[in-house]
């Protein structure tokens, strides 16, 4: 048992090496900076493939860190030596093929290794409403009675063709440092939300109709976007500031 874990502990380290030697070759985001490692939860699918949307990675090089992706391995110290070698955490969003109470265990268990490290941790979208739910807030889905009238859930089948609509940021929180406006465009492409914050967490946007877009944890360097920054950064340049400083806001 000692030696399989070994051996696991070794792939995990030579993972964060692969990483840093496919994107390494990229130029630095600061006069030749080491970049920091990211680790983007596996969405544990029940086809048998390791995999996260590329869309996650492109946005995470895009604003200077290395992704590495974290397979859901059974070996929990293989996962622990990969935490131990990263800068900060991403969980993504949903995934069809994924299998939610495996996934579920899998990210609580990372965002359990990331805050004992003390590393930010960031969701997208599920991510967001995994991260409240952690904490002990509540989702459900989005009534579709709410006023006024602000359509969320986007063109799944096409994907990248997502619904845009703005959010309003909250004075003084650290996402209204980023953005320096009150009003923001984002996209959207989600049926549910947060219905109950989770205690140690604060708002930092909504849209129109109340639904919470953002929020950040009150002493911990945690963040959640309802929204997918790491899809529009492309077209909404701000978005690409927001993962930047979500992922590291001590820099």
């Amino acid at each position: 048992m000692k030696t399989t874990s070994m051996l696991n502990s070794l792939r995990a380290a030579a993972l964060v090496a692969i990483a840093a030697a496919i994107y390494g070759c990229a130029s630095a985001p600061e006069k030749g900076a080491p970049r920091k490692l990211v680790a983007i939860a596996d969405v544990c699918t029940t086809n048998g493939y390791l995999c996260a949307r590329v869309t996650n990675s492109d946005a995470i090089a895009a604003a200077g860190f290395l992704p590495v992706l974290v397979p859901c391995l059974a070996d929990t110290n293989a996962v622990a030596a990969i935490m131990d070698r990263v800068d900060a955490l991403v969980l993504t969003g949903a995934i069809k093929e994924s299998c939610r109470k495996k996934r579920d265990k899998f990210e609580f268990m990372l965002i359990d290794m990331a805050l004992e490290r003390g590393l930010p941790v960031v969701g997208f979208c599920r991510g967001h409403q995994v991260i409240n739910r952690y904490f002990g807030g509540k989702i459900g889905r989005i009534p579709a009675d709410l006023k006024p009238k602000v359509v969320h859930k986007g063109d799944v089948s096409a994907y990248i063709k997502d619904t845009y609509h703005e959010m309003e940021v909250v004075p003084g929180s650290r996402l209204a440092k980023v953005v320096k406006t009150r009003r923001v465009k984002i996209n959207t492409s989600h049926r549910f939300h947060v219905t109950e914050l989770a205690e140690g967490l604060v708002v930092s946007a909504r849209s129109d109709d109340g639904v919470i877009e953002a929020f950040e944890h009150k002493t911990l360097p945690v963040t959640g976007f309802q929204f997918h920054p790491e899809r529009a950064f492309p077209v909404l340049p701000n978005h690409l500031d927001m993962i930047r400083e979500a992922l590291d806001p001590v820099r």
